[in-house]
């Protein structure tokens, strides 16, 4: 295209930069989801705690998914933090949503169902 003043203007915007960073986020975010989803299947009666503490049950593989993901994630932030800036932090965030609803159903879940050694105790 041409500018006012007949010269070639390249209005890109850069899309082919973009995509490696959003595809890691894309499955950053997917893992990370996985990784929740792993430590629900070993605990299905119980409650997980939120940021701080430790599940009942918890598997050696979730070390491993969850580093990844980690990793994943913060490379898609560094990745657009500069082309976007901070909000490249919220895009992590926004990344980082779909195991945090799946964490709070399970919690809810967890509360609701009554819990299968608390049936086995003798009265």
């Amino acid at each position: 295209m041409s500018g006012f003043d007949g010269q070639m203007v390249n209005r890109s915007h850069g899309g082919v930069e973009l995509s490696p960073p959003v595809t890691a986020l894309i499955i950053g975010s997917i893992v990370f989801t996985m990784s929740f989803r792993m430590l629900s299947q070993a605990n299905p009666t119980e409650r997980i705690p939120q940021l701080w503490g430790r599940p009942t049950h918890h598997p050696g593989r979730v070390y491993a998914t969850r580093g990844s993901a980690v990793m994943l994630l913060f490379l898609a932030v560094f990745g657009l933090s500069r082309s976007m800036g901070y909000v490249s932090v919220l895009l992590l965030v926004l990344g980082c949503l779909p195991a945090w609803a799946l964490h709070i159903r399970h919690n809810r879940r967890a509360a609701q169902t009554p819990h299968a050694h608390a049936a086995e105790q003798p009265a």
